[in-house]
């Protein structure tokens, strides 16, 4: 299992969305490592089985992408071993 803290840093420019979440939105998720995915270019971001982000449409360095609405940083905050 994975712990997944993700932050909105701001709107991407022309989102799908308008300002549909709030600037400094922070979201923390667990996710089963056997569900964990890396930002993907085309996928949506999985922090926990029941929230994602929009479909990812650039990768800006490793613990920041854009999506097709916003600007993100993300980062594990544990990995809980299961058993």
């Amino acid at each position: 299992m994975k712990t997944i803290k993700i932050k909105k840093l701001k709107e991407a420019e022309s989102p799908l969305h308008p300002n549909n979440i709030e600037e400094g939105f922070e979201k923390i998720g667990q996710i089963p490592d056997n569900y964990f995915r890396y930002p993907t270019v085309g996928e949506r971001f999985w922090i926990s089985l029941s929230w994602s982000t929009s479909g990812v449409q650039e990768i800006i360095d490793e613990n920041t992408f854009k999506t097709y609405n916003s600007i993100y940083h993300w980062e594990i905050i544990s990995l809980n071993p299961i058993g």
